[in-house]
């Protein structure tokens, strides 16, 4: 049996994430059906459960992904990046992104799992706002973990608006989290 290389296994991990993010967003994690994670694929269940043992794998994957994204929006760019990063975001892919959240509130293996794999990031993202408060860009009376959760809360809560389809003034809740962040006198 030929062997098939790591960039071919990474293209086709690419490829079953892209088509179930595309499926978790039109359907929701319940309506998601192995049928229809297949035909969005374009794969068989078999190729795809080779990947991921699990609907609730792929969705955990898909959970990590978006959380190392946004961490990485924020340590590359800075919170204005993972703002504005939210606002332009698909509105239905938003809405998978609150499943998570909702997942994370009523069910256990999800969470245990979640988070196993999306704590290894957070210890950059704390040195990144521990720094920002070493150089006095951001303020100093509260710590750099709660600081973290502050913008993760406003995130969340601007995707909830974007999902929703609200109006919502990107510039002026970067302004409002700017101030909420900038140092005190």
């Amino acid at each position: 049996m030929p062997k098939v290389s790591q960039e071919h296994l990474d293209a086709r991990r690419a490829q079953i994430l892209d088509g179930a993010r595309r499926c978790f967003a039109a359907h929701g994690y319940e309506g998601a059906t192995v049928a229809r994670l297949e035909k969005e694929i374009g794969l068989s269940r078999g190729a795809i459960f080779n990947y991921f043992p699990s609907k609730r794998d792929l969705f955990i994957a898909l959970a990590v992904e978006v959380n190392t994204r946004y961490r990485g929006l924020i340590v590359e760019g800075g919170v204005e990046a993972a703002v504005r990063g939210a606002a332009a975001e698909d509105p239905a892919w938003l809405g998978v992104v609150i499943e998570v959240e909702s997942k994370l509130r009523h069910d256990e293996e999800f969470v245990r799992r979640l988070d196993a794999q999306a704590r290894e990031g957070t210890p950059q993202l704390v040195a990144w706002f521990e720094a920002r408060q070493r150089e006095g860009t951001l303020r100093t009376d509260v710590r750099a973990t709660d600081l973290g959760r502050f913008v993760t809360m406003v995130i969340n809560g601007l995707a909830l608006r974007v999902a929703g389809g609200d109006e919502t003034d990107v510039d002026a809740t970067v302004r409002l989290l700017h101030d909420a962040l900038a140092p005190r006198e």
